[in-house]
């Protein structure tokens, strides 16, 4: 049987989506046509495209500045984010009825007050010919991203759903291209990724965080690279040589759990270099990291997600804790 992880673990993984979901300075809602995708069984994605008997490609939409894909669990269809920063599959209370009460666990959301968590048991998972069995949900409560975002939000697939996998995050054409690796974390198909890689970064696996080292004015700081987060964040306590390269450009408010307003600067952070790879000038928040630092058993700098994959063809290899980068292609 698996283990539910510790209250402190699941109110990061809640807290973080939805302050990420509430994050300020997200892109408009973009029109884009829905993806085609499949799982069945439980979770399908009915317009996916098989590349192998081990590698499905699954176009996905913008929603904001989430990734998202149309898919289905039975009968209920509907958008479902991809998010690397979560870690388990989500559902919306809206569509769905939990099996058991997860007692000493408290959703604590964005808008105040604390809602019920339930788990809920899917028995077999499938994406086209991948099947994942015996797949524990979190059911919880999502209408105020419903709200924000005016779509109808069915769940969000995590950490837990892609961990076997190969992950190719392709922001620039829109796809995430699963690819099944064996126990030593090595390809089924070696073909799923033509493309050459010109670049690689090790990470650490933090609970299921990616945290990757990168450094600005010399100084090396730790970053959760994390598709669920619409801007970057940068821990307001970091080193006064970087904060150099953060530019305010205003204040704003955050509403946090409960009732609390939090004041925090909105800026930019340039100088960012991962690897062999300088970043520019990217939409970042300055605030308070520590939350993080003390769940994922780590010190936590800052978080990068769209600012930092948006430009990237970002490959996530979970058992050899690696990122690889595949060269760019003019569509």
């Amino acid at each position: 049987m698996k283990k539910h992880p510790t209250k402190n673990t699941w109110l990061l993984a809640i807290l973080a989506c939805l302050f990420r979901a509430n994050a300020l300075l997200a892109a408009p809602f973009t029109d884009v046509p829905d993806p085609p995708l499949l799982f069945a069984g439980g979770l399908s994605f009915p317009q996916a495209v098989l590349v192998s008997p081990h590698t499905i490609r699954i176009p996905f939409n913008w929603v904001g500045r989430l990734p998202a894909v149309t898919a289905r669990i039975d009968t209920t269809e509907g958008i479902f984010f991809f998010d690397t920063g979560a870690e388990r599959l989500l559902l919306n209370e809206r569509y769905f009825t939990g099996d058991t009460r997860l007692e000493g666990i408290s959703q604590y959301g964005v808008t105040g007050g604390s809602h019920s968590v339930f788990s809920k048991e899917v028995d077999t998972l499938k994406w086209e010919n991948l099947y994942l069995p015996d797949v524990t949900a979190h059911v919880l409560d999502l209408s105020h991203i419903e709200s924000k975002r005016n779509v109808r939000v069915v769940g969000i697939i995590g950490y837990d759903i892609f961990k076997e996998y190969e992950v190719l995050l392709d922001y620039p054409m829109r796809q995430i291209v699963l690819s099944k690796l064996d126990a030593r974390g090595k390809k089924l198909d070696q073909k799923a990724f033509p493309d050459a890689i010109f670049d690689s970064l090790d990470f650490v696996l933090a609970k299921h965080g990616i945290v990757v080292q990168a450094t600005v004015e010399g100084k090396t700081l730790n970053f959760n690279i994390d598709s669920g987060a619409e801007i970057n964040l940068l821990d307001r306590n970091v080193s006064k040589k970087v904060l150099k390269q953060f530019k305010v450009i205003k204040r704003v408010n955050l509403n946090g759990a409960g009732q609390q307003t939090v004041e925090v600067l909105a800026g930019t952070l340039a100088g960012v270099q991962c690897g062999i790879q300088r970043n520019g000038a990217m939409n970042t928040l300055l605030t308070s990291t520590e939350q993080m630092k003390s769940i994922f058993g780590m010190r936590i700098d800052g978080v990068m997600g769209f600012e930092f994959l948006r430009p990237r063809r970002t490959i996530i290899n979970y058992k050899l804790q690696k990122l690889y980068f595949l060269k760019m292609i003019i569509p």
